[in-house]
């Protein structure tokens, strides 16, 4: 089983940067786009549509990917949003949980 958290990106924040701005890799699988990002921070786009977007994204990220991220104990997966903001990396814990409840635990507190 993989614990799955969620972090800020900051100085001594060990963890996967999942973000559209910084990315790298196969974790750029989990990178919402630029447009849904900047419609969210400008309240173009509301966090209903935000989440059905990126349920659109978790929905193609590939097994080889998951599968990466199974293999690690314990995961940290990273964004600049600050801790208690609606965030992506809250939305991959909850995808990653009812899709593999056998695979990956929510360790958010």
């Amino acid at each position: 089983m993989t614990v799955l958290t969620r972090g800020q990106i900051r100085p001594g924040v060990i963890g996967i940067d999942t973000t559209v701005k910084s990315a790298t890799g196969l974790w750029r699988s989990f990178a919402p786009t630029w447009p849904m990002v900047m419609g969210w921070k400008r309240g173009e786009v509301t966090w209903v549509q935000y989440v059905a977007q990126y349920t659109a994204i978790l929905a193609r990220v590939p097994d080889a990917v998951w599968n990466t991220l199974a293999a690690q104990p314990e995961v940290r997966l990273l964004c600049y949003c600050r801790d208690g903001m609606p965030c992506h990396t809250h939305l991959i814990i909850e995808y990653a949980v009812a899709t593999w409840p056998d695979r990956f635990l929510d360790g958010r507190t």
